[in-house]
């Protein structure tokens, strides 16, 4: 019987050792994770970003001068050297015109157009006038008269200051370039037919010449209108890509109030009759009308006083 109490009171004095060892170790992990817990509080996260860095970019230096043009300066000594004012620094002021070539290049609208400008323009004794436009030609049959060997010739023998070109008339055509046929409208006919007008452009500006390339009129025959603002757009956007060179439009000009073709216009207060019987030429009334807007073209984008001896204007 003794024996059998003393087991139990080893029993029971065992049991609460471990107890103690379990709730002491309780306290103590509590204790740790508490302690964890605070220290993890007080940390500061690590970043996990890149910072932001806004870069400094210095302000243009309003004393640097602008990038220089080649094409346009030398341009400007070949006018320089001949006594021609004409320039397109918009920053000098409006000069006389000097002494001065003029060099019209074009098919039987280029002659329309040169013979209205001509007889306006007598009164300029220093300016020579060179008109060198022919029927029946164009940059799509150069197998009939090849503009761009032609132009290289007129460039030598005139020296022009400015090139003046009225071209397209014609060109609703097929064009044979490399011993290809490119059919009229297509993409590569747009891009050979551009080709052409960059190539007598850059003809014309490394002789010398500033260009003005004059966009075709409105046209009564619907399908040829359409051909005919087809070349005008690529004459217009090529035109643009060109230093030294300008684009001026005719279609509005030669259009009535709607937009819409007419052979009959207000000029210089009357009707007049401005366009010939097939729709496409012009009148000796429509020559001295486009032949004004040319001249007023000239002096206005290439900066020198030049005006018309008897201007004929469209009031519409």
């Amino acid at each position: 019987m003794n024996k059998q109490v003393s087991a139990n009171r080893v029993f029971r004095l065992l049991l609460v050792s471990v107890l103690a060892l379990l709730i002491g170790s309780g306290y103590t992990l509590q204790y740790a994770n508490t302690a964890l817990a605070t220290q993890l509080a007080n940390t500061k996260p690590a970043q996990t970003h890149t910072p932001h860095i806004t870069a400094t970019v210095p302000d243009p230096d309003p004393t640097t001068p602008a990038p220089v043009d080649p094409v346009l300066t030398a341009i400007q000594a070949h006018q320089t050297a001949t006594g021609c004012h004409l320039h397109l620094d918009s920053s000098v002021p409006v000069q006389t015109l000097g002494t001065c070539k003029l060099l019209l290049v074009g098919d039987s609208l280029g002659n329309n157009l040169g013979y209205g400008m001509i007889g306006q323009l007598t009164g300029y004794k220093n300016l020579k006038f060179a008109l060198r436009a022919k029927a029946s030609t164009g940059l799509s049959n150069s197998w009939f008269y090849n503009w761009e060997t032609n132009l290289k010739t007129y460039l030598r023998t005139e020296k022009p200051n400015i090139v003046v070109v009225f071209l397209g008339a014609n060109d609703r055509q097929n064009m044979r370039v490399n011993g290809q046929i490119l059919t009229y409208g297509t993409a590569k006919w747009v891009s050979a037919y551009a080709a052409s007008v960059s190539r007598m452009t850059k003809m014309a500006t490394d002789a010398g010449a500033y260009v003005l390339w004059v966009g075709l009129p409105i046209c009564k025959p619907y399908n040829y209108n359409k051909g005919m603002e087809l070349i005008s757009g690529i004459d217009a956007s090529t035109i643009r890509h060109n230093s030294g060179a300008r684009f001026i439009a005719l279609h509005t000009l030669t259009a009535d109030a709607k937009g819409n073709y007419t052979q009959y216009q207000v000029v210089n207060g009357s009707r007049q009759k401005t366009r010939g019987e097939d729709g496409i030429h012009f009148t000796a009334n429509g020559q001295s009308v486009i032949g004004t807007y040319a001249i007023s073209q000239i002096a206005s984008l290439f900066r020198v006083a030049l005006k018309s001896n008897h201007p004929r204007i469209v009031t519409k």
